[in-house]
């Protein structure tokens, strides 16, 4: 039997992170046997088992608003998952074999709100959240109480399957120059190439039909906690990202100031950042684009070391090629630390 999570453990798990999801894995791994080689469906999509009754009334307008809530600092509007809904009666076959399942159970037989999350039942990657509620008004509350846990849980599950993707799969080659280069261990994943580099940095890319991913590492020397400012966040990137030339003669990449970029202070896998959200542009061109800088603290060299995420898709979606590229920093290992 898998983890049964009530109100506070389901905010307990998604504030686990890594941590979480790899002690459920263990409890869950396998526990109900399946082909473990073929979960379908593409990464953040969801399926949703919900009952016809509470899908047209206030659960499924609760569940929209939580699911489909749009990403911040995006100049299009998309979603945080794609979500495909069903009855409960179609949750069958190659249904059950889907990599992200999310079952609402409204019951009078259930005492009151829980969560339960299982892994790998029918397939693998897979994870199985069930929601189980009395009624519809517990459903909402609980559903409103618990929406930015609900959301880390699918997005931590989704992170931890691309890093260990990217470590199995990944460009070993490149990773190897990042070692060389800049003293870390960095997953970077499949199809990437050097695009340009200087000693204090280095340019990979990657080209998705009609969209470009970039990834750009760069570093400077720590002059004290102002480094992690917004401004100087932004300066820094300025002075680096200058560096990737655009399409036409003389124009070259920046940051965006008319509409300034957000800055919070995670912390990945016990690692202080910053992790900054704006739009990009290109200064004497029409190119532009929404970016996530993570910048971080190293005491052995006194450095600042950044890891700039950028998208360039005009026509296609930008969510799940951005992501990608953020999920890389959850690799990120100093060598020098280690030794």
């Amino acid at each position: 039997m898998c983890s049964n999570l009530s109100k506070r453990w389901a905010v307990r798990l998604a504030a686990l992170g890594m941590w979480a999801c790899a002690l459920l894995a263990v409890a869950c791994d396998g526990s109900q046997g399946g082909d473990f080689n073929n979960a379908g469906g593409k990464p953040y999509e969801l399926v949703v088992s919900v009952p016809q009754e509470a899908w047209v009334g206030e659960v499924g307008d609760t569940l929209r608003a939580v699911l489909l809530e749009p990403i911040p600092m995006f100049n299009q509007v998309e979603p945080l998952f794609d979500i495909s809904r069903i009855t409960p009666d179609a949750l069958k076959d190659v249904i059950l074999r889907h990599r992200n399942l999310l079952i609402v159970n409204i019951s009078p037989d259930v005492k009151e709100a829980t969560a339960t999350a299982q892994y790998d039942v029918y397939a693998r990657p897979q994870i199985i959240v069930t929601l189980s509620a009395p009624d519809n008004r517990s459903m909402v509350h609980y559903l409103s109480e618990n929406r930015a846990e609900l959301q880390q849980l699918f997005e931590i599950t989704e992170r931890n399957r691309a890093v260990a993707n990217d470590l199995k799969y990944g460009e070993k080659g490149i990773s190897k120059e990042i070692a060389d280069q800049f003293g870390i261990r960095m997953n970077i994943p499949r199809g990437f190439t050097i695009r340009g580099r200087s000693e204090d940095f280095l340019w990979i890319g990657n080209d998705v039909r009609i969209a470009t991913q970039g990834l750009v590492i760069y570093s400077y020397p720590f002059t004290g906690e102002q480094d992690f400012t917004l401004e100087e966040l932004i300066r820094h990137r300025n002075e680096f990202v200058k560096r990737i030339p655009g399409p036409s003669d003389g124009s070259y990449m920046a940051t965006e100031d008319y509409i300034t970029p957000t800055v919070v202070y995670p912390k990945i896998n016990g690692r202080q950042w910053a992790e900054m959200h704006g739009f990009w542009f290109v200064q004497n061109d029409f190119m532009g684009g929404p970016f996530v800088t993570y910048a971080t603290f190293d005491p052995v060299q006194r450095r600042v070391l950044c890891v700039d995420c950028f998208v360039y898709s005009p026509k296609e979606p930008k969510r799940n090629l951005l992501r990608q590229l953020q999920h890389t920093v959850w690799s990120v290992e100093f060598t020098d630390e280690a030794k």
